[in-house]
C-alpha cells in the first residue's frame, strides 16, 4: 500500500470513531439524553416523597377531625373564630389615641 493511502484509512477511520462518539453521546438515545431522564426521574421521585409526606400528614388530621372533639374545637376556634366554652375576647385599643376630635 502507499503511504498516502494508509493515511487516508487512517482518517477515515478517525472520522468514523468520532461520528460513533457524537451520536453514542448525543444521540437520540445516547448517554446525554439518558442524563437529562435520570434528572427528570430524581425530580419526580422528590416531588412524589413530598406528597407522600403531605397525604401522611392529611390522613392524620382526618383521623384527628373523626375521633378527637378538642382538636375540632381548636380547629373551629383558629380558622373559624369561634370561641370556646367559659372564653371570652379582651379588644385592646392603642393607648394615647381619644375617639373624640380635639376641639378649639
Amino acid at each position: 500500500m502507499k503511504p498516502i493511502d494508509l493515511l487516508k484509512r487512517k482518517y477515515v477511520l478517525l472520522a468514523a470513531l468520532i461520528l460513533v462518539a457524537v451520536v453514542t453521546v448525543f444521540g437520540d438515545k445516547g448517554i446525554y439524553e439518558l442524563y437529562k431522564v435520570r434528572q427528570e426521574r430524581d425530580g419526580i421521585l422528590a416531588f412524589n416523597h413530598s406528597l407522600e409526606s403531605e397525604n401522611r400528614e392529611l390522613e392524620k388530621q382526618i383521623r384527628l377531625l373523626e375521633t378527637d372533639k378538642k382538636y375540632i374545637g381548636q380547629i373551629a376556634r383558629k380558622e373559624l373564630g369561634k370561641l370556646g366554652r367559659n372564653e371570652l375576647v379582651y379588644k385592646i385599643e392603642p393607648a394615647g389615641k381619644d375617639k373624640a376630635p380635639a376641639r378649639n
